[in-house]
């Protein structure tokens, strides 16, 4: 029997978001410049002409790994955390908490952070990046009521991530590497 529109709609959605997770990892290990299409099916398990079934090109699918990444990160759980009325040293804690456990146990967590910050990281400080902005204002909260230590709140939430992503990045070419604890992690921004 024929499939049906719905039918075929919803092999290519499911076709499409095994590409996109099956990049994930590889686009994390490689970056966009160290990805090239054809080792990166063979990676997959697909033809080649079937990425651009779905992608234009390239860097479109690595725009999609990166906003798939940025919705795998705990954004939803921190957002929890940074309304609850804590004071930011606690909002600091539960968020380090969260990164620290899933650095420690998830590789797929590691290649999120890596792709979720890699515009940032990069240099490009303009580029949309909710998790900056939530630890931002989490750094200028604790400032005003004395908890973290003075100085620019955009420096000083860039190297509470900078932090993040190196041992990310670390951990995805060495799954032996020790992560710093949340307390570790948090004296970037307590000084």
């Amino acid at each position: 029997m024929p499939r049906s529109r719905e039918q075929c709609a919803q092999i290519r959605e499911d076709s499409k978001k095994n590409i996109l997770d099956k990049s994930i990892l590889y686009f994390a290990k490689n970056g966009l410049d160290g990805t090239k299409i054809g080792d990166l099916v063979k990676a997959i398990g697909i033809g080649q002409g079937s990425i651009y079934c779905y992608f234009k090109s390239k860097e479109e699918l690595f725009s999609e790994v990166q906003k798939v990444s940025m919705e795998n990160i705990g954004l939803d759980e921190f957002d929890k955390i940074n309304s609850g009325d804590l004071p930011p040293i606690r909002k600091l804690r539960y968020i380090s908490d969260y990164v620290v456990k899933n650095l420690s146990e998830n590789e797929m967590y590691c290649a999120y952070i890596h792709l979720a910050f890699y515009a940032r990281m990069h240099g490009d400080l303009q580029a949309e990046n909710p998790f900056f902005n939530m630890v931002r204002k989490i750094v200028i909260q604790g400032q005003k009521e004395g908890f973290f230590s003075k100085g620019n709140a955009d420096k000083i939430a860039d190297y509470y991530l900078g932090v993040i992503y190196l041992y990310g990045m670390r951990k995805l070419y060495d799954p032996e590497i020790s992560i710093p604890t949340s307390a570790e992690l948090e004296r970037v921004v307590r000084g």
